[in-house]
């Protein structure tokens, strides 16, 4: 059976700009992505989003602003089947002191954020789902 994920793009708005979280992966590959989280069985695509992010980040409060269907097959043979747009508070600190996956992280543009991450078919899914297209 094939692994379901789900793939959070996250932002916050700092003096009327919006500023995304990528974070430097480190396990299995090495690069810039946005969190990406499988989904456990008897759990929704939204209540996997939200434990992705406290898990990856440390974040707690969020709020999911919008959602894209989208077809992602990962190299691992895992499958992204939903995106999901989620601001956080400008305030909220990232802790990836517990992450084993990831050991750095920025809050970019969505230009810059569309230069480093490593895939092109998630600097696709940025455009599209904060464009609203």
């Amino acid at each position: 059976m094939r692994r379901r994920k789900v793939l959070a793009i996250i932002y916050k708005e700092e003096k009327k700009q919006k500023k995304f979280l990528i974070l430097h992966r480190k396990l299995r590959w090495v690069g810039w992505e946005c969190v990406k989280e499988t989904i456990e069985e008897n759990e929704t695509e939204e209540q996997a989003v939200h434990r992705g992010i406290r898990e990856e980040t440390g974040i707690q409060k969020m709020h999911i602003e919008k959602s894209k269907p989208v077809d992602i097959l990962l190299a691992d043979g895992s499958h992204i089947e939903r995106a999901f747009l989620v601001q956080v508070s400008p305030k909220e600190k990232i802790d990836l002191s517990t992450e084993i996956e990831h050991d750095g992280y920025r809050w970019v543009s969505k230009e810059e954020a569309e230069k480093q991450l490593t895939y092109q078919n998630i600097r696709e899914i940025l455009n599209k789902i904060e464009t609203g297209n």
